[in-house]
């Protein structure tokens, strides 16, 4: 969808909302175009090409800058009226795009808050998730291709997004010299994160050897190409680390989210806390951690981080902590 596209259901959306019809309050009203002109400025791409990871992604996105569930129910509430204004507009040609169909990239998104899951977790687990790097370089082991070993490393050794991981180009993100690779974050918020010396090999076999023999590795951009498209999806990299977890002693299961659907208690996000875990271990400071993770705020770390790890907390008060000589 071109621009004008974009704008064009944006204005429908304001006028049927300012409206209001005595569905929604007009406090609601003002909300969902709020978060519809977000949305828009989030996504950084064309509208037809959005897919519901791509909403589930923006949806976690309200979830880590709220501390309620009530910003994505109504981010679901304004994208579900966006998307049917759109279908309206493509069926009368007024923008120049196919119509979504009944399932539209919002229907079909799957996601719930952290906070609304927040109580259920306490039932079943006390604090957040991770594993120490023994326990990761164990899951690492236990991988069954050398594509899905280097994708476990590079979770845990950049802290990077599983989505994110998807999305990585080869050659335009990866700079093997410097062991740099620039995530295209969302909302045009680009960061460059690192891996270790320790992943070169593993990282070059991949490249020059076991890249080239997937099918779609000449037509694709990514890093991760597979033999059924360009790049490797979310659900992909989240089965890789649950089996592999399971293969390694470390998976449990420990209940069900809203939707019904298996808690596992090592999954691609796990690995990611795990950076972050490891790197408070190591003496981080939160604003480079911040950064390396892609959060809106150091608040947004210090909320998800410091008070599920009173034990580091302690250990750093006491041999790093600021003291008098007396």
């Amino acid at each position: 969808m071109k621009d004008k596209d974009f704008e064009r259901v944006l204005e429908r959306f304001d006028r049927k909302q300012k409206k209001g019809g005595g569905q929604i309050s007009p406090e609601t009203a003002e909300y969902y175009r709020s978060m519809a002109h977000d949305f828009r400025e989030w996504l950084d791409k064309p509208i037809e090409d959005t897919q519901f990871v791509d909403v589930e992604d923006w949806y976690a996105h309200l979830d880590e800058q709220s501390n309620s569930d009530a910003s994505v129910r109504k981010g679901k509430g304004a994208l579900a009226a966006f998307y049917g204004i759109a279908n309206k507009l493509a069926d009368t040609d007024r923008i120049d795009i196919d119509r979504f169909g009944r399932n539209t990239p919002a229907d079909r998104a799957d996601y719930s808050s952290k906070h609304q899951d927040t109580l259920k977790s306490r039932e079943t687990r006390e604090d957040l998730e991770w594993l120490e790097p023994e326990e990761v370089d164990k899951l690492a082991r236990a991988t069954d291709k050398l594509r899905d070993e280097l994708m476990v490393r590079l979770i845990f050794q950049t802290g990077v997004r599983v989505t994110e991981l998807c999305e990585i180009r080869y050659p335009a993100d990866v700079d093997t010299e410097e062991r740099s690779i620039k995530i295209r974050g969302k909302g045009r918020k680009n960061r460059t994160v690192y891996y270790q010396e320790k992943l070169d090999l593993t990282m070059d076999v991949w490249l020059n050897e076991r890249r080239p023999a997937v099918y779609y590795s000449d037509e694709s951009e990514y890093l991760f190409p597979t033999s059924h498209s360009e790049n490797i999806t979310r659900q992909t990299v989240e089965e890789v680390v649950r089996e592999a977890a399971k293969e390694a002693g470390l998976q449990s299961e420990y209940g069900e989210n809203a939707n019904g659907h298996t808690l596992h208690s090592v999954t691609p996000h796990v690995l990611r806390h795990s950076f972050a875990m490891a790197a408070l271990s190591n003496g981080w400071d939160l604003y480079h951690l911040s950064k390396a993770l892609g959060h809106e705020s150091t608040d947004v770390t210090t909320e998800t981080y410091l008070h599920d790890d009173d034990d580091k907390v302690r250990q750093a008060f006491r041999s790093r902590g600021p003291a008098t000589d007396d």
